[in-house]
């Protein structure tokens, strides 16, 4: 077999290399770190072309950092083949059976390598020239000459200059390349001097040079260094990676299935005490995709984890920013202000197809999770909110857009963050984007946007507990689970993202409820507390009556499995309240519902005529879907003692009393628009099964209705048509119709 002088080799390569006439190529960057004028991009991106050396998931090759025997065992077992080599024997720093193991035993058989000590092979470990040009020397079957070899250093990419063109005898630092010293190799010096030894040796057989398009950062885009850790999320329909300066570890992984949708949950431990990232991927019988994710830090120290997802196929993509619409708040003092805005955006890709797909992309929220434990061991939760913050960032290359994620915990917090993915359009038009970011400005506190895998977070009255000293109390609503308005939207214009939120919103509620009986609040109301000494948990009968009427009139059309049982277990648990003792009794045949159960006390709470009128709608609901007559029994009880109590429930101004006292007085401000809304629903319902109650009702309605109209309080959406409806029209309030009645 031939040998050669590896002098006399090197320097004819040096100047091969310099004045060969090569086939020029223009092509995407690949690395954001290897632009196109770095020093060694035509070596790197032919051999990664030949797939002999690569760069990592987040696009960037680190050119300039160390050298690792492993990426030289690697690069050299697949220009001359690697094989399973039958051993009894591993490396305690690579698992065995990995490819890591196959590469290093390859190298260590054929002498290209040595192991750094008996069964360590040291695979992350950096390398001096001299190991290196052994290695070549023994690979390449070169002769061992350390007379001159080539450069200790090429010029950095900050230097900005090219060996094109120029002879190496006429090239300033030629002596420095010729220069011999053992210093540590980096991938760019690497990539350089094995693409020279191949294009020498026949097998690259034509050298390419490669003009590279510009890579693209966004302006808070932080790249990776060489000590960042690295990771895939094995999730095959839309690819995720991990990035951290902590190290990260599988820890678990659960599957739930809904019947309608599925969550994928990964969980990672990062670093070494005690913190995690949890990732749920949720997809929804569209195909959309949310993923959420939650970085707990019990530590000391603050922690960072980068969620990234990769897109390929670019033509180019814009983000549709909240912000274009100034946020409407109204109160601004901090301790009571919800100081949450809304999303940042919506992402569109347009693909080199043409097709279009979309992102909705959340905001970071920090908090801190609050619990407050009773002498019964029962408890109540919520969050402090601390910040929210925008954390998207992104870095393009060709056409491949890496984005990310940044959650950043502090001591002791916990980061939530969540995005949409679909491969279709959100939203019909960009007016129709356009027109949800503008409600969302101006209703941001009936608007969710702090999403979790668990359900979403909302700005909860000053009168719950425990109650951090800054005011930022949030919790899991559940009349805010339900997505009302985003149903609504949907009917109106069939919404990919209004579908998504529906979706979401049972999935929320079926995590919420979990094994028990029905939805039971799980933040204490100091207003009831102080009232009746109850906390959380307990039932709360409004909240268990809006969940039952967003299953049964909407679980169908999405699905949902099973979509009635909540509507007759409701239904079956206002029957049983007064075997328990839950009433306020106004005659034989009369009775209101309490408004609140609590689990394991024992007392009797108030009834507001909204609940009470809540209530009865459900119980006449299931007597039409079910025909259980004890419904219909209950129901003319409540409604009874409206009847009895119709004078009382009326104020001297035409408003209706908020409640009535379990001692039967009557007191408080009712809601703005809620309880014209139910009445409504009642007159409906009793017009349909026995049309004896109407007149009561007709009082109410008017009384309320004229009470709004001299105040010029408006009246809501579901109002106008409601009296439409019933043939009450001419009894709209004056005022702005408004989308919520809350």
């Amino acid at each position: 077999m031939r040998k050669w002088n590896t002098v006399t080799l090197l320097l004819a390569l040096l100047f091969i290399c310099s004045i060969q006439s090569v086939s020029a190529q223009t092509t995407d960057v690949k690395y954001i770190d290897v632009p196109d004028h770095h020093w060694a991009k035509n070596e790197i991106m032919q051999l990664d072309e030949m797939k002999i050396i690569t760069g990592n998931f987040d696009m960037q090759f680190h050119p300039e950092t160390p050298l690792t025997k492993g990426q030289v065992a690697v690069s050299l077992s697949k220009i001359f083949g690697s094989k399973f080599i039958d051993k009894s024997y591993g490396f305690s720093d690579i698992a065995w059976g990995s490819d890591k193991g196959r590469f290093a035993l390859t190298a260590v058989e054929n002498g290209w390598i040595q192991p750094s000590r008996r069964g360590f092979f040291g695979f992350d470990e950096p390398l001096t020239k001299t190991e290196l040009w052994n290695s070549f020397i023994t690979a390449f079957d070169m002769e061992k000459d350390f007379g001159k070899i080539l450069a200790t250093s090429w010029p950095s990419s900050s230097d900005r200059v090219t060996l094109r063109n120029i002879p190496v005898y006429t090239y300033p630092q030629a002596e420095e390349f010729l220069h011999y010293g053992d210093s540590i190799v980096s991938r760019a010096y690497f990539s350089k001097a094995l693409h020279r030894i191949l294009v020498e040796t026949n097998r690259i057989k034509q050298p390419k040079q490669f003009t590279l398009s510009t890579p693209e950062e966004s302006g808070h885009y932080s790249k990776s260094v060489p000590e960042t850790y690295l990771g895939s999320v094995p999730f095959n329909t839309h690819p995720l990676y991990l990035r951290s300066e902590e190290t990260f570890a599988y820890k678990d992984f659960t599957q739930t299935n809904y019947g309608f949708s599925r969550d994928s949950a990964y969980t990672y431990a990062v670093g070494k005490e005690g913190a995690e990232i949890k990732l749920t991927v949720r997809e929804l019988p569209n195909k959309d995709v949310f993923v959420f994710s939650e970085l707990t830090n019990p530590t000391d120290k603050s922690i960072k984890v980068e969620v990234l997802q990769k897109e390929h196929d670019i033509e180019r993509f814009d983000l549709f920013r909240y912000d274009r619409y100034p946020l409407m708040r109204e109160n601004l003092d901090l301790a009571d202000a919800d100081m949450t805005t809304y999303p940042t955006g919506l992402l569109r890709f347009i693909k080199t197809d043409g097709t279009v797909e979309e992102r909705m992309i959340g905001q970071a929220y920090q908090s801190k999770q609050l619990s407050l434990r009773y002498d019964n061991d029962e408890e109540s939760v919520s969050r402090e909110l601390l910040g929210e913050r925008e954390n998207f960032s992104y870095a393009l290359a060709g056409k491949t857009l890496l984005s990310s994620y940044t959650l950043q915990a502090n001591a002791g917090e916990i980061v939530d963050h969540w995005y949409v993915d679909s491969d279709e359009q959100l939203f019909n038009s960009k007016d129709d984007l356009f027109k949800w970011m503008r409600e969302t400005s101006q209703n941001h506190k009936k608007r969710n946007k702090w999403y979790t895998a668990e359900g979403s977070y909302n700005k909860l009255a000053d009168s719950t507990e425990p109650m951090p000293v800054t005011g930022q109390n949030y919790g899991r609503n559940l009349l805010m689970l339900k997505e009302d308005r985003a149903l609504t939207l949907y009917h109106e214009n069939k919404g990919r993202y209004f579908e998504n939120l529906v979706y979401n919103a049972f999935v929320n509620l079926k995590n919420f409820k979990e094994d028990k009986d029905y939805w039971e609040t799980e933040v204490t109301s100091t207003y009831l507390k102080n009232l009746y000494d109850i906390h959380a948990p307990f039932i709360d009968t409004r909240f268990n009556e809006q969940i039952a009427l967003f299953y049964y009139n909407s679980g169908d059309e999405f699905g949902i499995p099973s979509a009635n049982e909540p509507l007759r277990d409701y239904a079956d648990l206002l029957v049983s309240q007064q075997r328990k003792g839950n009433i306020i009794r106004v005659a034989s045949d009369a009775y209101y519902i309490a408004d609140y159960f609590p689990i394991k006390q024992k007392v009797t709470t108030h009834t507001s005529m909204n609940h009470a009128l809540g209530g009865m709608n459900i119980l006449l609901m299931s007597y039409q879907a079910f025909g259980d007559w004890r419904y219909l029994h209950t129901a003319r009880n409540i409604q009874r003692a409206i009847v009895y109590q119709k004078d009382k429930w009326i104020r001297n101004n035409g408003d209706i009393w908020y409640k009535i006292s379990p001692e039967s007085t009557f007191k408080g401000d009712d809601y703005k628009h809620l309880t014209l809304e139910d009445l409504i629903d009642s007159y409906q319902l009793w017009q349909q099964i026995d049309p004896i109650y109407l007149p009561t009702l007709k009082q109410l309605i008017i009384s309320k209705a004229n009470f709004l109209s001299n105040e010029k309080l408006g009246y809501t959406t579901k109002i106008k048509k409601g009296l439409k409806k019933i043939g009450l029209y001419e009894y709209l309030p004056d005022g702005d119709e408004v989308t919520d009645a809350l």
